[in-house]
């Protein structure tokens, strides 16, 4: 799969679509659409990124992102937007909802608002967090436990 290449300092105004990966080191003020891995180092302000894979070093979203695999946020990344994603490691700040479908990991340096949905989650001592949380994803639910036990008792 080919990769391209949006190095520091330069500018792209409008949508940027790859079938390919795609390493951004400038900024893109549009949607973004990547059939591969996007790794940022960059930029990204625009209304969509959609993308297979998502690797976060450093840098800002203001975006919604659909990520069709899994998106991995460094500590040095701020998203301001709502992300949908198979598996998610959170390290940096996320100002947005969370719809998870299978695991989240919140590490230590995380600051995460919004709403979560997810299968299951972890969250290390440290992590600053302000969210409505929901294991949707999951077959077991507290409610049946509970239910199950009251009605033993009766």
């Amino acid at each position: 799969m080919e990769k391209s290449y949006i190095p520091k300092g330069m500018k792209i105004t409008g949508d940027v679509e790859s079938d390919g990966d795609l390493l951004l080191a400038g900024e893109v003020a549009g949607n973004v659409s990547i059939e591969g891995t996007l790794e940022l180092n960059g930029a990204i302000h625009g209304d969509h990124l959609k993308v297979g894979r998502v690797d976060l070093t450093e840098g800002t979203i203001q975006s919604d992102i659909e990520c069709l695999d899994y998106i991995g946020i460094d500590s040095g990344v701020t998203i301001i937007g709502n992300i949908k994603a198979k598996n998610a490691d959170v390290n940096g700040a996320v100002m947005g909802n969370m719809d998870i479908a299978e695991n989240i990991s919140v590490g230590s340096t995380a600051v995460v608002e919004g709403a979560i949905v997810t299968k299951s989650i972890n969250v290390d001592l440290g992590a600053i967090c302000n969210v409505d949380l929901k294991r949707s994803y999951s077959e077991h639910r507290a409610s049946d436990f509970f239910d199950e036990y009251l009605r033993d008792r009766n």
